[in-house]
Order: structure tokens, then sequence, then C-alpha cells
């Protein structure tokens, strides 16, 4: 050790190493500024390593130029990073509520790897020749050679992390807010380790040594897959075990799947797909393969990007979990692989530069404009509620990489898909193809890009609106972005845990949400889940006082308001309270803010009093609540708010041939408007299952609902023809 501080000493007498160093200091701190790098974690640690990785070859190269030996200067690319760790930690535990040292795991995993290797690698460089520019030269090659090997698995194969023994790690899309260190990483740095520390050896002449570490570095990498930094498509289909194929596409499926849900989630892909050839006016060569995940937890093992659904169009293939039926994304995703022959090679994506820079805004919102979502409002109606609500991100500048990912997630997708499908409609599905292949407006359309935005805002502010939309629109899309929210890797980490906690250990939950919620005062969804904490200790009157907090606060916020007006209501329930209950359900159903808060208020205002509604919103079994059900609809006949329960309830459960005669009898009253439309929709996915598809024709017919449900009504419609 002693030698080691000598030689880093004797290194800080030579100016140009001095000069290296302050260049690497300084560029470090300067990070510390750029977003999600002021904090000691992962961003920060993954921007140092990259540092280290290209300019820090310059004072490796002339450290060893010096004889200093790798050690020592393995050391000084280390210590190199200190001054913008310590900036990043000070900034933080002075000028932010965060904790410095929530993300800290990531600093000794990809920094330290990464010193040590650059240093070898710098004298490795120098060792096959003495001439500076050449062994920059051979150092460069190094770089290109770990690259080629970090992004050909990306290519040829189906994952989305990265692992690289100089750049270290990057964990799929960075959507997910919730990051920890797998031991996929653990093991790959170990090899990193071994790699430098083998080389190193045999830079020294102690082959022997230098082949044994050498031999266990190979080790680790055949071993990358079952390790977990590597996939292949044989591994992947192995794990998930269950594959169908048809003439469009090949479904990978987890093997415990039903044969049932295997059928449902295959018509539903196919279906998917004809709709999707459709738009395109021609069914794309070659088939669409899907992968389907048991969990986000599975798939972030496995490829990489828990609760991002993602797409490889050049692979054709897209990789989604579970969510249900319809599944909700599905035909997004399919839209990215049935789109590649539009797209610009190598890729098959909207980009230039050679297909080499793609152009996100475009990409995503062509594949968002096909797909055309539709839920309580139509894809133009959200965007037309997030202007009014000035939410909505500048439309030329979201075409843009930065532009786009700067932006909330949930604003970005449904703004550059409104404005794509707004394209379309004005100029045609060809001109929009065009478009998809390098993203050039003004050949696509004739027109600048700018001229097009102004013309898509003019049109939003004549898209008519009801009187709930705007708040349904600040409810759904009031979350800033990763970028925006204060401690969000923090806050991420902190309420998965409070997820998990909240039925075995309430108190940890509690605590947890408790610091969720100093670190982001204004999200309204932490105090709501640390009430519900408070509610299973028995801490009624402390969830009472959170609550009337909230509902203060909030006044102004009606989404968020409601939010809190259900909960508290809930509990008023409880403590036997119900004028309480009853007045807060009625201010919610009279400030129009939603059409499923509304709903969910008339039918706790119908069954005030009737224990089986009261107890369907509780936790517990759903046959308990069933039994009650049934048993609540003869006491109380008059009481239409348990019927609906029990026919909703038998549907979520797949029990469509019980619960269409309810849904059906039900329909024959005089029900609310929020409650008659849910209760259609549930009766028109009723007898979808049932194949009977002039019962939901009937039913599907355009006019009383609005332009929205319309819209998802004829999908069922379609979707019904087409299945049976």
């Amino acid at each position: 050790m002693r030698e080691v501080l000598f030689r880093v000493t004797q290194l800080f007498s030579r100016r140009a190493v001095v000069a290296w160093w302050v260049a690497l200091v300084t560029v470090g701190i300067a990070l510390t500024w750029v977003p999600l790098m002021g904090q000691p974690g992962y961003e920060l640690s993954a921007g140092l390593t990259l540092l280290l990785t290209f300019a820090g070859a310059g004072l490796a190269i002339t450290s060893a130029r010096a004889h200093a030996g790798p050690l020592a200067s393995a050391v000084l690319l280390a210590l190199s990073t200190v001054p913008a760790l310590l900036v990043a930690t000070l900034r933080t535990r002075f000028g932010t509520p965060c904790d410095p040292f929530a993300g800290v795991a990531f600093v000794p995993l990809l920094i330290l790897p990464t010193a040590g290797l650059v240093s070898i690698f710098g004298a490795l460089a120098v060792y096959l020749t003495p001439r500076r520019w050449l062994a920059a030269a051979l150092y460069a090659g190094l770089i290109v050679l770990t690259a080629v090997s970090t992004a050909w698995p990306l290519i040829a194969g189906p994952q989305v992390f990265a692992f690289n023994h100089l750049g270290g790690y990057l964990p799929g899309p960075l959507y997910d807010e919730e990051l920890s260190v797998p031991a996929s990483l653990l093991w790959f740095r170990l090899a990193t380790v071994l790699l430098a520390v083998g080389v190193g050896a045999l830079l020294q002449r102690k082959h022997k040594r230098g082949a044994l570490l050498l031999t266990l570095f190979a080790a680790i990498e055949l071993g990358g897959t079952p390790l977990g930094f590597r996939m292949t498509d044989a591994a992947l289909a192995e794990a998930l075990g269950g594959v169908v194929e048809t003439d469009e596409l090949i479904l990978h499926y987890p093997s415990g799947l039903s044969d049932q849900d295997v059928s449902r989630v295959l018509g539903d892909v196919r279906f998917r797909h004809h709709q999707i050839t459709a738009f395109f006016g021609a069914p794309p060569p070659g088939k669409v393969k899907v992968w389907l995940y048991r969990s986000a937890e599975e798939k972030q093992r496995l490829v990489g990007a828990a609760h991002t659904q993602f797409a490889k169009p050049w692979r054709r293939e897209v990789h989604v979990n579970g969510l249900g039926f319809p599944h909700p994304v599905i035909k997004h995703e399919l839209v990215h692989a049935m789109a590649a022959p539009w797209g610009a090679p190598p890729f098959g994506v909207t980009a230039s530069l050679g297909g080499l820079s793609p152009h996100v805004g475009v990409i995503e919102g062509f594949a968002v404009a096909a797909d055309n979502p539709v839920d309580d409002l139509s894809l133009h109606e959200w965007a037309a509620a997030m202007k009014k609500k000035e939410l909505l991100p500048p439309v030329a500048s979201l075409m843009t990489p930065q532009g786009f990912y700067g932006a909330p997630p949930s604003r970005a997708y449904t703004t550059a898909g409104s404005f794509l499908r707004f394209l379309g409609e004005q100029f045609g599905k060809e001109k929009l193809r065009s478009l998809y292949r390098d993203g050039d407006f003004e050949r696509a359309f004739g027109e600048p890009l700018p001229a097009l935005a102004a013309k898509y805002e003019t049109f939003l502010d004549g898209v008519p609106l009801l009187a709930d939309a705007v708040n349904q629109a600040f409810g759904r899309f009031r979350r800033g972005s990763l970028f925006e929210r204060p401690c969000a890797r923090e806050v991420g980490r902190l309420a998965a845990e409070a997820g998990a906690a909240i039925a075995s250990d309430p108190q940890r939950a509690r605590d947890l949400l408790a610091r969720c919620r100093a670190l982001q005062p204004d999200e309204p969804s932490h105090a709501l889940a640390e009430a519900h904490a408070l509610r299973r200790l028995s801490q009624e009157e402390a969830s009472r006082a959170l609550l009337d907090s909230e509902l203060d606060r909030l006044e102004g916020e009606p989404a968020p308001w409601a939010e809190a007006a259900l909960t508290r209501a809930d509990l008023a329930q409880e403590e036997g309270d119900l004028a309480t209950a009853e007045t807060l359900w009625r201010r919610v159903v009279e400030r129009q803010i939603s059409p499923t808060m509304e709903r969910t208020s008339q039918v706790r205002i119908n069954g005030l009093g009737v224990e089986a509604v009261h107890r369907y919103f509780q936790p517990g079994e759903d046959d308990v609540k069933l039994f009650f059900l049934r048993e609540a609809s003869e006491a109380h006949p008059e009481a239409w708010s348990v019927r609906y329960l029990m026919g909703r309830k038998l549907q979520l459960a797949g029990e469509s041939g019980a619960a269409l005669p309810v849904l059906e009898k039900l329909l024959a009253q005089e029900l609310p408007p929020a409650v008659a439309k849910e209760t259609t929709r549930l009766t028109i996915e009723a007898a979808f299952a049932l194949g009977r598809c002039d019962t939901l024709a009937k039913y599907a017919a355009p006019g009383r609902f609005g332009a929205a449900f319309d819209a998802r009504a004829a999908d069922w419609v379609e979707r019904c023809a087409f299945a049976w």
C-alpha cells in the first residue's frame, strides 16, 4: 500500500497527469447538474463510469508511460470521481429532502471495476506500443471490442438490459422508477474485476495467476445466461415454457397458463394483428413473435424493463406483461413490430443518418396513432383536455428525442399519438407511412413541422369536451416526469416496499409512506396510502385527521380531492358516520370529476346502509362478497347497487353466463348515466365471452354515452365478428 501511495504521489508531480485528473474532476462535478445526476445514485455513477471509460484513457496511458503501475493509475481514476460524489452528496443532503445514500450501492459497483479496467487497458496499450497516439488508438479499439460484445446481445437477442465491462450497466428503459441492484450485476462486475486483475497479472509476467483469473472470467462470461446478464431466444423460450404458432404470429407464454387463458390471449393478439393490417392496408411480411411474461419481476430478471412493455421491430417481436383481457398495450407494441418494413433499415424505425439516429417522438406517436386507444375519452379528447389544463407538451419539441424523454411519459405518448393521428386524418395514411421512414415532416406533408404543430393545436381548441374531461385529464396527467419529481428513485423504492408490507407489517408501511410524503408533499397518493396503513393499525383518528387535511389542501384540485374524499367517506362509513360519508359522495357526484368516481359515489349512496355493498369495497375473498350480495339482493330489492355489484363481480371473475342475465335485468331499470354506461360496458363484454354477437351489437348501438364509448363498443363488435 505504501508503494502504491508513493507512486500516486509521484504521478501528481507530472503536469500531464494533473491536467488529465483536473479535467476528469471538472467534468465529473459538471455532471452533478444534469437531471437525475444530482444524487450519488445510479445515474451519476453511470455517468462517471462513462467519463472514466472515454476520458480516463488519457490519464491511464500517461501513467503507464511513466511506469507508475496500473494500481496507482486505478487509484487516481477512482479518486477523480470523489469530488463529484461529494458535491452530489452535499447538494442532496443540504439542498433537498432526499436521502443521499438511497442509491449508493451503485457507486462502488459501477465506478471501481471500471477504474481498474481502464487503468489495465491503458497499461496494455502502452505495453503493446510505445507511441502515445498508437496506444490511444489501441485503447479505442478495446472500447469498440467491449461495445460490440455488449451491443450484439441487444441487437441479436431478446434482452434490453446491457452490461459492459467498461461502461457498466443499463437496466433497460428508465421509465421504471424503482431501481435496485440485481444479482446479475454482482456476477458481471466480479467478471470485470477478474478480467482486470488477470490481464494485470499477465503484464507482470505472472502467467499462471493470470491464466487462472482469466479462466474464471471466461467461466462467468460463458455462464452469462444462467447468471442473468445475457439472454438468448432458446433460454427465454425454455424459461417461459409455452409456445403456440399461427399463420400470423408465434406466441411464447408462461407454462402455467390454462388452455382457456392461452386461447384468449392468442385470440386477442390475432385480432389486434388483423386491425393493424387493415390500418396499414396490407399485411407486412413474416410472422410477429410475442413474448408474454408472468409478472413484471420475471420480465425484469429475464430481459429487463420491469413495468415497461417494449418491441424490437428489427426482430419483429414484442415483450409484454400479462395485463388482463383485452391487453391494454399489445396493439401499440404490435404496431412497432409490424411497421418495421416502413421504417429505416437496419432497425425498422423512423431514423435519419443512415438509420442510426431514431426519431422517438415519431416512432411512439405512430404506434399510439395506429393503436388509437380509447377509454373514458378519445385520444384527441385527452390531448384537448391537457391543453386546456396547460399540461400539453410543446408539440414540435416532442418530435425530438430530448423533448420526448423530457416530458412525462403519459403526456408525451398521448400528445405524439394524437398529433400524428391528426396528420393521418388530414393528409391520409399513405403520407403518414411515408413520414415513418425518416421523420421528415416537410417532405411527407409539404409543410414544416412548426406549421403543422400550430394547425394541430388550433384543431385541439375545437374538440368538444364534456364538463368532467378537463378534471379527468388533470387526474391522469398531473404527475411530472422522472426528471421533475423530487427524489424519484428513492420514492419509487420506498413506495414499492410499502406496498409489499401493507398487509404483513402496516407499521413499516406507514413509516415508509410517511417518508414518501415528506419527500413529495404535493403527491396525494402517498397520503392516501398512509391513511390506509393507519386504518390497518386501528389508528382511525390519525387516519381521519390526515385525510381531512388532504381534503382541505386539495380543494382546488378536483381529481386528487375526489380520491381523498372517497377514502375519507369509506372511513366515515366504517365509523358509523353515514351522514359524513353521504355528504362526501354527493359532493363527488356534483363536481363531475370523472365517470369512475361519479359511478362509485352513486353506488355507495344507493347502497348506504346495505352491509353487502360496504363489504364489497373492503378487502376480502370474492366468493364471500358474492354470497353477501346474493343475500342482499333478496333483502333489498330496491337497491340497484346490489345487483350492479353482483353482476360486475361475476363478470370480472369470468362467470359471464351468470353475469349476463343480472346485467341485462339491471339495464331494464332507470340508472344514473355513469352507472348505466359501465353496466352496458360489462354487458357487452359478457356477451362477447358467450359468443352472443347479436346481444353485443344491441347494447353497442351508438349515440348513448358519447364518442369515446361508441368507439370502444364498435371495437367489441368488430372483435366479436372476428372471433365468432
